[in-house]
């Protein structure tokens, strides 16, 4: 039986499917100056040819972007490719039922707001659009300064806005020498690794380094419901700086606090609420009531999961190129933190273990909506520049492989048919592999099950 998450896209996508259908047999796209591109919706317009024209004039500029961006495009689609294969040898060697239950879902895997758990759907939106405005207006500025003429410009949609692009003429774009055309096909991708960077810098630097911790002690990360805590006010997000006068420090001074205590003592609790220190007392429950283990009959329980490691994640928000690559990765991964059932620490509630120092300290909302926006932008962008360098047609990777590849031919004495033919054979096979590398573990979820059930 399909997961029920499954079930929603293929119904979704069958409705967009009969709906479009349905338009373009009534010639309703037509009158709109709307086409279609396989599934995909093509709205077309000749706003903008002017502006990439004018940004054109700077040649020398973008050639070298251009330049800069081949190397980038190349050394990505090594290291991810690399990756892919290390991604299928691993799950290969060590496959079983409990890691086949952790990979990520199909709608985990659709970057489309609304239908991805793990994308703020205002957030997504913006950077999304953002993303794809740029990625497609470097392509076709690198296009025009190279003297190949644009067509005109648009929106690629697939139930909602997937994508923009700027149509060139691909009869003098395939005229032009290959040097120029791997520029434009590499600034594209070039561009979004760009402006990932900038985004991480103004996150990093301008955001974060405005952020502090609110005080001094442990976090409570979870709250056990009907517990002590509970009743005295504490809250995720809440941070506990003393119990019965003593300092709260880490971990261990909590612990050793909570053993010397008793099931029905009161203590008293000093704890850091929303921008207010607030103190308090409450009768500890029995913590074998909670737990039904013998061993904790008796004991004192304040009803909490603690946590202090919101102080180290500050540390690598604030610099994540100190422990490079790590810090890099630990600030990618943090949206596919409710997976691994750890938090994300620049969402609610674990934001109010800071405050803001600076312009926004009296707007915090302003502030953590405009440094998740820019985190989103950091993300989307990196996430789009790597996949559109894999090595598979139509990505912008695939037509640099065919560009490289027919260019390496060149240099043996084969004919032009033939030089063509291997170059058309191989980046099929090529780009069947990749996408075979890219869908593996979702081909693992959900055929596994199916073949050790028969």
């Amino acid at each position: 039986m399909l997961p029920i998450t499954l079930v929603y896209v293929f119904i979704l996508i069958a409705v967009y499917l009969g709906v479009v259908i349905l338009l373009y047999k009534k010639k309703i796209l037509e009158r709109y100056n709307i086409s279609l591109y396989g599934p995909f919706l093509m709205i077309k317009t000749d706003r903008g040819k002017k502006l990439i024209h004018r940004l054109s004039s700077f040649g020398g500029f973008w050639s070298w972007f251009g330049d800069v961006g081949v190397v980038v495009c190349f050394s990505s689609m090594v290291a991810v490719v690399l990756l892919l294969l290390w991604q299928f040898w691993w799950l290969g060697s060590h496959i079983t039922k409990d890691i086949v239950e952790r990979l990520p879902e199909v709608n985990m895997v659709l970057v489309i707001p609304g239908i991805n758990p793990l994308l703020p759907i205002g957030y997504t939106i913006i950077a999304i659009i953002i993303a794809i405005v740029l990625h497609e207006f470097s392509h076709g500025i690198s296009a025009s300064s190279s003297g190949v003429d644009i067509k005109s410009l648009g929106i690629l949609a697939f139930i909602i806005p997937v994508g923009a692009f700027v149509e060139p003429d691909e009869e003098q774009l395939d005229k032009i020498e290959r040097r120029k055309r791997m520029r434009v096909f590499a600034s594209g991708p070039a561009m979004n690794l760009f402006i990932s960077i900038i985004s991480l810098l103004i996150f990093s630097t301008a955001l974060m380094g405005s952020v502090d911790v609110a005080a001094d002690g442990i976090g409570v990360a979870y709250m056990v419901k009907d517990s002590p805590a509970q009743l005295i006010g504490l809250d995720p997000g809440s941070i506990i700086m003393e119990i019965n006068g003593t300092p709260i420090k880490d971990i261990d001074d909590f612990l050793d606090v909570m053993n010397r205590t008793h099931a029905g003592q009161n203590v008293s609790i000093t704890f850091y609420k929303n921008g207010e220190i607030i103190k308090g007392e409450v009768t500890l429950a029995d913590k074998f009531a909670f737990t039904n283990s013998s061993d904790d009959r008796g004991k004192g329980f304040l009803g909490i999961v603690a946590t202090t490691a919101y102080k180290n994640a500050l540390a690598v928000l604030k610099n994540p190129f100190k422990d490079f690559p790590w810090g890099i990765l630990y600030l990618y991964a943090m949206p596919l933190s409710p997976i691994r059932g750890e938090y994300n620490p620049i969402t609610d509630p674990y934001i109010r273990f800071f405050k803001v120092d600076g312009l926004f300290a009296g707007c915090p909302v302003v502030f953590w909506s405009l440094t998740n926006l820019v985190f989103w932008i950091f993300w989307l962008n990196f996430a789009i520049a790597i996949f559109n360098a894999l090595p598979m047609i139509p990505l912008d990777g695939g037509y640099l492989m065919q560009d490289l590849l027919g260019g390496l031919l060149e240099r043996f004495p084969v004919r032009k048919k033939s030089r063509e033919k291997i170059t058309r054979y191989t980046m099929t096979a090529l780009s069947l592999l990749i996408l075979f590398l890219v869908i593996y573990p979702l081909l693992l979820k959900y055929l596994f099950p199916l073949l050790h059930r028969a």
